[in-house]
This record gives structure tokens, sequence and C-alpha cells, in this order.
């Protein structure tokens, strides 16, 4: 557990939280200032300070508990949609590091927006980026 990590501290049962959910991989608690009610973090128990620090199999067992966390939410809270969000790093808005996913229960009228405004890409911006991403970069 590194120095400092809130979320391992939540994990460990040595910090304060409001658990909802629990599996062998993960923790799902409230969060302490939440966007809506029922805003809730999904951590794996296994400190991994982003998305690229957990391998493929502990990504599956974050998101299974996620599923899980979610059909609690919409049952119990009887929310109409959901927002996933995850932030991987400083330059995503990542504040702490310990990977966790926002489970955020939406309602019509709730009043949260979107944090960016779509704009539409051209088909050779399209292009340009599906080849950097398929090119063949030992050649």
């Amino acid at each position: 557990m590194p120095d400092g990590c809130v979320f391992c501290r939540i994990v460990a049962g040595s910090e304060p939280a409001w658990k909802i959910h629990e599996t062998g991989h993960a923790v799902a608690f409230l969060d302490r200032s939440p966007a809506t009610r029922g805003h809730t973090l999904v951590v794996p128990r296994r400190h991994a300070p982003d998305l690229w620090s957990i391998d493929r199999s502990g990504a599956g067992r974050l998101m299974e508990a996620v599923h899980d966390t979610a059909a609690l939410l919409e049952e119990r809270l009887r929310c109409e949609g959901l927002t996933l969000f995850q932030a991987s790093r400083s330059a995503a808005w990542q504040e702490v590091f310990h990977l966790h996913v926002h489970l955020i229960p939406r309602h019509r009228g709730d009043g949260l927006r979107k944090s960016w405004t779509p704009r539409p890409a051209s088909a050779s911006d399209l292009d340009a980026v599906r080849n950097e991403l398929l090119s063949d970069s030992s050649a």
C-alpha cells in the first residue's frame, strides 16, 4: 500500500467509508462528495495507480464489481440512468491515484452536464487516427 493512498486505507478498513459492495478483488463505496445521490466509487483491492497499471484479468474483475454495483444502484435507488466515469492520470482529471470507476446514478433534470462539447470530426481526421492506431509500428 503506497503511503497516503486513501483508497488503500478504505480497502484495508483503516479509513472510514460507506461500503455498499465487496468482492475478493474490489470494493464499492459511496463518494464523499457526490455528483448525485448514490454516487459510488469502485476500486480494486490491490493498488494500481491507473488503468494501464492493472492487468487484463484484474480489469475484468473490477468491471464485474462495477456491473454488480450498477445493478444494486438501479434496483435500490431506482435511477433512470447511470454515468460511468474513469479518469487515468492527471491529464484526464484523475485526482486520487488509485484506479477507480465512478458510478453516478442519473435522473432526468438532475442538473449534471456533459464535460465536453462534441464536435464532428472530418473523415480525413478519422482516417488519420485509425491509420495511426492500426499501423505496424515495428516496421
